[in-house]
């Protein structure tokens, strides 16, 4: 689909959201629904889901609530098979499941391995599982958009995250190379951060929040000192990401499949200087050495690529 014919309507379209019970999740889920996709919510609690997709229904939408740990394979494979019997084969995918409850948070050294694991198991693996699951469909039909939500985290350093860190960059650099992949088949791919939500998974990344508060602030420029209004750090509704996720699904970004998008930043306005974006290689992970920046290969042709060597 060209930014030319590209329209916020989602009509015959089929959208899987995980983490759909709340947050980000749920209000995407509400704003996919209601541009007329029918939306597979799915999350660990059933209550949650269930209230997401009737919110959906009574605003005259469609969709089913089924619930599946996205760290589990079997229960993803459950879970998209439900979805396609009920609804059809996904053409959008939010991988929005993720956080740092699990994920171990603190002094890297007190981090229990398990917890380690535990993070890149819900933060980046489950999210490159899911879409493959996910792909072949999409591919079949010629047309889909995946949305990954990362954070600012995997694109800067941070103090006392370094698994959650690791993870959101993993899935940054993961969404640039699945792009280059699939040029022009039809399926684009975005990685986003929605910015700091309020919410019960957020709240879950700073357990020692005094020690972030501690820390020296070249080492820590995120923290928030006590008695500031979070409006003041950035703080965002949900319904800012939702609506940066809607705009991603209406093909009108097509063109920078492969990049990071924020809701700091104008979709619109980044979208609309595509060529420029492309060409001075923005909004993407990249080296910058002292004589300038090295090329990611997520720049480079695909079969150039291949010639070279550089995959098999």
């Amino acid at each position: 689909m060209s930014a030319e014919t590209a329209t916020d309507r989602l009509e015959g379209r089929v959208a899987l959201i995980t983490g759909g019970g709340r947050g980000v999740g749920r209000a995407t889920a509400l704003a996919i629904g209601a541009a007329g996709a029918a939306v597979m919510v799915t999350a660990r609690s059933v209550a949650e889901i269930e209230e997401t997709a009737s919110l959906i229904e009574a605003a005259g939408g469609r969709a089913v609530a089924y619930p599946a740990d996205v760290t589990d394979l079997d229960s993803l494979r459950k879970m998209l098979a439900v979805t396609e019997s009920e609804l059809g084969k996904p053409t959008l995918l939010m991988n929005n499941a993720g956080g740092g409850e699990r994920g171990g948070n603190g002094p890297f050294e007190t981090i229990e391995p398990d917890a380690i694991v535990a993070g890149l198991q819900v933060n980046l693996i489950s999210t490159m599982l899911l879409t493959r699951l996910v792909l072949p469909g999409m591919l079949e039909q010629g047309e889909g958009r995946i949305i990954n939500v990362a954070s600012g985290a995997g694109m800067m350093a941070m103090p006392f995250l370094a698994p959650y860190c690791v993870g959101k960059t993993g899935v940054i650099r993961f969404s640039e190379a699945l792009a280059l992949e699939l040029q022009g088949r039809g399926v684009s791919v975005f990685s986003i951060t929605p910015g700091n939500v309020l919410t019960n998974l957020t709240a879950a990344l700073w357990p020692g929040r005094e020690q972030f508060i501690a820390a020296p602030p070249d080492a820590s420029p995120w923290v928030f000192p006590p008695g500031h209004a979070l409006e003041d750090h950035g703080w965002y509704p949900p319904e800012r990401a939702a609506a940066l996720c809607l705009f991603l699904a209406s093909g009108k970004a097509d063109a920078l499949s492969g990049r990071f998008f924020s809701v700091h930043y104008d979709e619109a306005e980044i979208a609309a200087q595509a060529e420029r974006v492309d060409r001075d290689q923005l909004y993407a992970l990249r080296l910058t050495t002292l004589d300038g920046i090295e090329e990611p290969i997520f720049y480079r042709d695909p079969a150039e690529v291949r010639r070279s060597g550089a995959v098999g």
